[in-house]
């Protein structure tokens, strides 16, 4: 299952939205940043076909949710400047974080970094508990 726009900003794809940065004649920048953006997304759909997975998009950032509700728990976020950096941030589970809301941000220099910083931020938040997909992916980071 392709991950999926959040549907309280269902009038555009999550493509689309980074497909519209690729085209702002105004900003290289921008531009780069929905280039890293398309090719992560492609990233996820290639390595979670199962999972479910929505995302949420608060300007460039996405949001990484386990349901289709934007106020439900935002588990991991996604950001890039260019294709220079991918910054990822992840939720501690409570019985870890030595406060409430504590976060790990971390940035990966490629896609292929990003990947193995996605799947260590999804086990690691504990957002997607017990999800076969996911702990063949772990498996794989840890063995590394």
């Amino acid at each position: 299952m392709p991950i999926t726009r959040c549907s309280l900003q269902k009038q555009q794809s999550l493509e689309a939205v980074y497909s519209a940065l690729v085209n702002d004649a105004n900003s290289p920048v921008w531009a780069e940043i929905g280039y890293t953006m398309l090719a992560f997304l492609e990233l996820i759909n290639k390595t979670f076909p199962g999972t479910p997975l929505w995302g949420l998009t608060s300007h460039d950032r996405l949001v990484l949710l386990t349901n289709d509700d934007a106020y439900s728990t935002w588990w991991v976020i996604i950001s890039c400047l260019g294709q220079k950096e991918i910054y990822f941030e992840y939720l501690m589970p409570s019985e870890k974080a030595p406060w409430p809301g504590a976060t790990v941000r971390g940035s990966a220099a490629s896609l292929e970094e990003a990947k193995r910083y996605l799947i260590i931020a999804m086990k690691e938040s504990g957002g997607w508990p017990n999800n076969p997909e996911l702990e063949t992916q772990w498996q794989e980071v840890m063995a590394q």
